[in-house]
């Protein structure tokens, strides 16, 4: 009975997107372009919205199709299109023909620029994209300017003089470029007023989340710092920080916010990871409870490795030290792992904290509490209750989290276990990351990041899930989620975990086709049992693989293949939603 439904259910959406496809096919025409050279047909499909088929109507021809009606303008609009792209003598015809719509097109001459005249009493090399020799193209010109007063608003020069000028002179084809700046005097910070009609919010909470403070030097990327600061609270439906009032070289910052309506949000859904296997999922979030910005977080997961709940409290700005404000939270849950490792394991943690968070920085302080049970197939199983204090610092200097292209981040994480009878497990154990992305030609990205760790046991033994373990999706792509224990040559590794830990990953992003990428990557792993001693000699597990990213607004989707390049019987596939650079 559940065959023939499914087979009614694709019927159905065989016979829509026929009759879809035929209405489509009433009001839409087929375009085509001949005679253009510099201007591509994609740019010219693109800039007139022409659209071809969906890959779900496979048997359709991939033709670029636009409403019949549009033919009226085309020529025009076509003709201002090549003007801004600095062809101002070309020619473009259109007509209809039984097969569609025929652009005849004739570029001409382009317009080159042949001078740049700069004046100014600031540094604007950078901002200054323009090149003599090049073609003059509108949107180049405009844009900077653009780059020209964002400089100016983010070195807080807000009374500056600026005047651009584009001369274009058809007899020779040139085009001459002005631009004179005076930035005068530095603008700063003025009173930040604070209004809402219905509040349950102390405005110490808003002004916590400020990247300035009344007298600084403005600078317009402290507004957009505070705007992502405050809208990480998750607290408002409405919000804004208008700067646009100037009195004397001081800008007012008057804010206005409305309080989120609809505070319970939930999700709940099924999946498939590679190293989970198939999952369900639960999330519940109460924002703004009980007022003041606090949150209360559940989150649940299922399958038969792994099971998760788990509840967070947050309640920001506790304490205020020197305008160096520290948020609460506390995580509260139930873990449980099952043939993942030699061993299976439940855990019990609380962990306790203050937190503080800036443009670049963020760093936490707290208490952890864990009641581990290690499960074991052929020996006695263990129960170890740990108390530790811990701390992570991290310097986030990417220039995008979602799609990085340049930048740095470093993280540092550190817990202690005390000593609190002659039974329980003391220990020091750290990690550091660094990941380094650059950028340097034709949309090329160069990444690497490093990890390192070690863990010094100064009274009894450590719960096997504590020590390092390494492979998956964030670390040696030949192998699954924490397959690799302790490395004993550049083929063998056990299944136990280590007390150092070295990874080196690297990887090449390039261009495919727009917003689909290809990345060649290497990944390179030891964990040791010594501790605090890392030995590289011949205990280094390498691979190597290639990957597809398409990005998307949440981060790149991503399949990487890799395998371990001396045992070629070692390899994984690995599917990601994510940055991990």
């Amino acid at each position: 009975m559940n065959l023939n439904k499914n087979r009614y259910f694709l019927l159905f959406l065989l016979l829509t997107s026929c009759l879809f496809s035929k209405r489509l096919d009433s009001v839409l025409t087929p375009i085509t372009f001949e005679g253009n050279q510099i201007i591509s047909s994609d740019e010219l499909e693109e800039m007139i919205g022409a659209k071809r088929p969906p890959a779900l109507l496979f048997w359709k021809e991939n033709k670029a199709k636009i409403n019949i009606k549009l033919q009226r303008k085309l020529d025009e609009t076509l003709e201002l299109f090549y003007k801004n792209e600095g062809f101002y003598e070309s020619n473009i015809s259109s007509r209809l023909s039984p097969s569609g719509i025929k652009v005849s097109i004739q570029e001409n001459r382009p317009i080159i620029i042949s001078k740049i005249l700069l004046k100014s009493d600031l540094d604007i090399t950078n901002e200054v994209t323009l090149v003599e020799g090049n073609r003059f193209r509108a949107k180049a010109f405009t844009e900077m300017k653009q780059a020209i007063k964002k400089k100016l608003l983010t070195q807080g020069y807000c009374s500056a003089k600026l005047n651009t000028k584009a001369y274009l002179t058809l007899e020779d084809y040139s085009a001459t470029i002005k631009i004179d700046l005076q930035k005068r005097k530095l603008c700063h910070f003025g009173k930040v007023i604070i209004e809402t009609n219905s509040s349950t919010m102390d405005n110490d909470i808003i002004r916590s989340r400020l990247h300035f403070e009344e007298g600084d030097v403005f600078d317009i990327s402290k507004i957009q710092e505070s705007y992502e600061s405050l809208y990480a609270l998750e607290s408002f439906d409405q919000l804004s920080l208008d700067y646009s009032r100037k009195f004397y070289n001081q800008k007012p910052v008057n804010i206005k916010y409305k309080e989120v309506h609809k505070n319970l949000h939930t999700r709940m859904g099924l999946g498939y990871a590679t190293d989970l296997k198939l999952q369900a999922k639960l999330y519940a979030e109460y924002k703004n409870f009980n007022g003041n910005a606090k949150k209360v977080l559940f989150n649940g997961l299922y399958s038969s490795i792994q099971k998760v709940a788990e509840t967070k409290l947050f309640i920001p700005y506790v304490y205020d030290i020197d305008d160096y404000h520290l948020d609460l939270q506390n995580v509260l849950g139930y873990a449980e792992e099952k043939n993942i490792h030699s061993f299976d394991e439940r855990i019990i943690y609380d962990k306790l904290y203050f937190s503080h968070s800036s443009s670049q920085w963020y760093n936490s302080l707290g208490l952890g509490f864990e009641e581990i049970d290690t499960l074991y197939l052929n020996s006695a199983n263990k129960r170890n209750l740990l108390i530790y204090p811990f701390m992570r610092l991290v310097y986030d200097g990417r220039d995008s989290k979602l799609n990085p292209k340049n930048g740095i981040y470093f993280s540092h994480e550190m817990e202690y276990g005390l000593t609190y009878s002659k039974n329980n497990t003391s220990y020091l154990k750290y990690q550091e990351e660094l990941r380094l992305i650059y950028t340097p030609i034709s949309d090329i990205t160069l990444s690497a990041v490093g990890r390192i760790g070690s863990i010094k046991v100064y009274a009894n033994s450590l719960p096997e899930s504590k020590k390092f373990f390494a492979g998956g999706a964030f670390s040696n792509r030949a192998y699954g989620y924490e397959q690799i224990g302790i490395t004993k040559s550049s083929k063998i590794d056990s299944k136990l975990g280590g007390f150092t830990l070295a990874n080196l990953s690297v990887e090449t992003n390039f261009p495919l086709y727009k917003n689909l990428r290809g990345a060649l990557f290497s990944d390179n792993t030891m964990i040791s049992d010594n501790q605090g001693i890392w030995e590289f000699s011949n205990r280094v597990i390498t691979s190597a693989g290639i990957g597809l990213r398409y990005l998307t607004p949440i981060g790149p989707f991503k399949i990487d293949f890799g395998t371990n390049i001396h045992n070629f019987d070692e390899k994984a596939i690995h599917f990601q939603v994510g940055q991990s650079f």
